[in-house]
């Protein structure tokens, strides 16, 4: 499709959307107060559907306490009324047909309450886990670990995600996916998503969202699929928390967050830092297959960090009219990294007689900082879900470090070498949105996105000579500057097929371009690819709280800048990493079955998944015999697919003591079509209890395994772990204070992964610390709290 087609594409559907009729029944009434009798201005009313409770839509009282719902299909609905301050109001069922088109209810009235609300839904409280359309839901605020975990520790209790030992999350066993925080991509996640997810407090979390089928609204980017954290925010009032942990390990967090809402001015914002002085080690034990030449090498090394945080947000909301709203936003952060590296290798020969031996110092020495700031516009039309949204989003992020590495081997020579880094990064983000109701229950979606990346980055070595002096070394100087811009349209279609039967196909285009510039190679990129993405969703609702879909998403795997750089990391000098500049992208197609069962006291999800992938980006490791280094390297190696089992399953055993189960197992194969092969089977399981004592007092017990996954030349590591969190409320739940114990009885945790080839085989272990303890104490202050932002923020407007 040319470039023109597309345009003409999204005319017609502008065109089609504009011109749509609105028409449906009404719904009208309003709230006051029960003993004063006046009106109350800005209550929450949600009109949700009679069998379930589905919120289908949702607005807020005016001045003179009067709401109105238009546009309502055919159908028997129920509505809530929450109001702080006030107890919850559940309506009973108002049946909308042709005969009662227009329903005009009398006043309701709100009767003052000290009680905490449980949420929006009124409902009551939300259940751990839920499943809505393509996301499945982690309600992290009703996770009493939350206080004394981060985002990176909370994930492992959420279905379809496994984190290895040393924090990596993989999302249906894939490292390649999108993390977003309130829908957009910010400095702090992007920069590194592992290390900042072991950073981010999970107490400041509202839910994490997982979706591995998005539809056509969400980008392309992403093989695994999108983890979206959804942060505390939109109150009427005000709250705020100020949370500290310290870990006996050396790690220590502490911030807070607030949440203010007077008439149309709302206002969230969170702050924090953290410190790690961790230590973990590795070994290393390589040996060469080749005949004639049975090589060992042997390597130890000590990680100990320094490194620091600071980061924050700030979000205002304003409420032009009740059609329109504003939100302004921003993000930041600070950091300072110190990493000391003391390696030991041995290296012997085939008949175990000593070769060579040294020592290896790499010490690293890094800070930066990023920013985000956006604006976001939204315009609700009269009719319940007929909107207009605009969004403008910038990021920036800054570093600078260098790594001093010093080196003394026997027999050898001993050198000292320092390699500088500087890069910058900006992306901005142009996005709008527009949804449209029709008739009979069907939905429409249309939008544009515009993303437009800027890289650049300076990479120098200096080396002491025999004199004692710093001098550069030109040969090992590498500048490169890259682009990526990619633009967007898409449309989603949502109808029903009888009463129980919805359907959802979506289209997706997307246009790539990327350039690169490896200065000191003389390597130039300059790619150009379209990229269509169809998606679909069944959803079969089989009784009320019961459902069963089908999803299928195809998805896209760019080549990420800096697996591209040609530039050596010789930091580690018998470990060497390089980037390949020929990297092509690579498209995955996902299909996914879900079915969903919410009954009185369990909840249970189980899903079925297959993936395959046409030129998969994958590390591959080779080995010099001459020099005995192996390097890691990036290549589409052709052929993979996987396919996996999840299931998750909360239950109550009495009222007091609740248990959680999730587990998954796959199978995935890898193939070049030539000389790789690789296959294996991988699993985890997660189980969770906590129990209720009374008098504020909570206990959660948790254990898990992970068997590791397989890798293109082996596999990685398994990790099993366990541990327990003890809680007490005090001052009406005002202050918690809480002690968790992980893996108490295990001085340390091994992790061991392999690599195989037909020319050596290397073990990889890694040594993480266990035996930690961590103590935290929060604080919640302000009035009662009930989610009444007008603002939805798109999703998804990060590359």
């Amino acid at each position: 499709m040319t470039q023109k087609g597309i345009w003409l594409l999204l005319l017609l559907c502008i065109s089609v959307t504009l011109q749509a009729r609105q028409q449906g029944a009404s719904i009208t009434g309003q709230v006051a107060d029960s003993v004063s009798r006046k009106p109350v201005e800005f209550a929450t009313v949600v009109l949700m559907q009679a069998a379930d409770r589905k919120t289908v839509a949702h607005t807020l009282t005016d001045n003179k306490g009067d709401f109105r719902f238009t546009g309502v299909a055919y159908g028997v609905y129920r509505i809530g009324i929450t109001m702080l301050g006030y107890a919850p109001l559940l309506l009973d069922t108002i049946r909308v047909d042709a005969a009662n088109a227009a329903h005009r209810l009398s006043p309701r009235y709100l009767s003052t309450t000290t009680q905490q609300l449980s949420g929006v839904t009124v409902a009551g409280k939300k259940p751990l886990i839920e499943l809505q359309d393509e996301k499945l839901i982690y309600n992290v605020e009703n996770d009493i670990d939350k206080d004394n975990s981060s985002a990176s520790d909370i994930m492992r209790k959420i279905p379809m995600l496994t984190v290895d030992a040393d924090g990596t999350i993989k999302l249906k066993g894939q490292t390649n996916y999108k993390v977003l925080l309130n829908g957009r991509a910010t400095s702090l996640i992007t920069k590194d998503p592992k290390e900042a997810l072991k950073a981010y407090p999970a107490s400041i979390i509202k839910k994490i969202e997982i979706i591995t089928e998005p539809s056509a609204k969400y980008d392309a980017e992403g093989i695994g699929g999108i983890i979206n954290i959804i942060t505390q925010r939109g109150v009427i009032g005000y709250n705020g928390s100020l949370f500290t942990n310290y870990n006996t390990i050396g790690r220590y967090s502490g911030g807070g967050s607030i949440s203010a809402r007077r008439k149309k001015v709302g206002i969230t914002a969170y702050a924090g830092g953290n410190i790690d002085q961790s230590h973990n080690s590795n070994t290393i034990s390589r040996q060469s297959l080749l005949p004639g030449d049975k090589g060992l090498l042997e390597q130890s090394t000590e990680f100990k960090r320094d490194n620091k945080m600071l980061y924050g947000s700030l979000e205002m909301t304003y409420d032009i009219d009740t059609a329109n709203s504003l939100t302004i936003f921003g993000n930041g952060n600070i950091s300072k990294m110190t990493q000391l590296m003391p390696q030991i290798s041995h290296w012997s020969d085939s008949t175990g007689k000593p070769i060579q031996s040294g020592t290896n110092n790499s010490d690293s020495y890094s800070q930066g900082h990023g920013t985000g700031a956006g604006l976001d516009y939204q315009h609700k039309f009269r009719k319940p879900g007929h909107e207009l949204s605009l969004v403008f989003n910038m990021v920036n992020s800054y570093g600078d470090g260098h790594t001093d590495n010093s080196q003394v081997y026997v027999p050898g020579t001993d050198s000292f070498y320092r390699n500088n880094t500087v890069f910058t990064n900006r992306a901005i983000v142009t996005q709008a949105d527009y949804s449209l109701p029709l008739p009979h229950e069907q939905f429409l979606e249309t939008g544009f996105k515009g993303s437009f990346q800027y890289n650049t980055n300076t990479a120098t070595q200096e080396v002491r000579n025999k004199e004692g002096a710093m001098v550069p070394n030109p040969s090992r100087e590498n500048i490169f500057n890259t682009t990526l811009n990619v633009l967007a349209f898409y449309v989603t279609y949502r109808f029903k097929i009888g009463t129980k039967l919805s359907v959802k196909p979506g289209f997706r285009l997307e246009q790539t371009h990327q350039t690169g510039d490896f200065v000191s190679t003389k390597t130039r990129i300059n790619s150009d690819y379209l990229s269509p993405i169809p998606t679909v969703n069944i959803t079969w609702q089989l009784q009320p709280m019961t459902s069963l879909s089908f999803s299928y998403s195809r998805r896209l795997e760019r080549p990420n800048i800096f697996a591209m750089n040609p530039y050596v990391n010789d930091n580690d000098p018998y470990n060497i990493f390089y980037g390949n500049p020929n990297l092509k992208p690579s498209y995955a197609n996902s299909f996914g079955t879900y079915f969903n069962k919410i009954m009185e006291k369990i909840t249970f999800n189980a899903g079925l998944d297959y993936t395959f992938i046409n030129n998969s980006i994958q590390n591959i490791v080779t080995v010099d015999p001459a020099k005995g280094i192996s390097a890691t390297t990036y290549d589409n190696i052709g052929k993979s697919n996987s396919v996996g089992i999840s299931t998750s399953m909360r239950f109550a055993l009495t009222k007091k003591w609740n248990v959680s189960i999730n587990g998954r197992g796959s199978h995935s194969n890898f193939s070049d079509g030539n000389t790789i092969h690789s296959s294996g089977f991988s699993g985890s399981a997660y189980f969770n209890t906590d129990y209720n004592f009374g008098h504020s007092f909570r206990a959660d017990g948790y254990c898990y395994f992970y068997s590791g996954s397989p890798s293109v030349q082996g596999t990685s590591g398994s990790n099993v772990g366990y541990g327990f969190t003890l809680r007490k409320d005090f001052l009406d739940r005002k202050l918690s204070v809480s002690i968790a114990a992980d893996q108490p009885f295990r001085k340390q945790r091994p992790a061991i992964s392999e690599t195989n080839d037909p020319a050596f085989h290397r073990v990889y272990t890694s040594y993480f610390p266990a035996n930690t303890y961590t103590f935290s104490v929060s604080w919640r202050f302000g009035k009662l709290t009930t989610s009444a932002t007008r603002n939805k923020s798109v999703i998804d407007t990060g590359m």
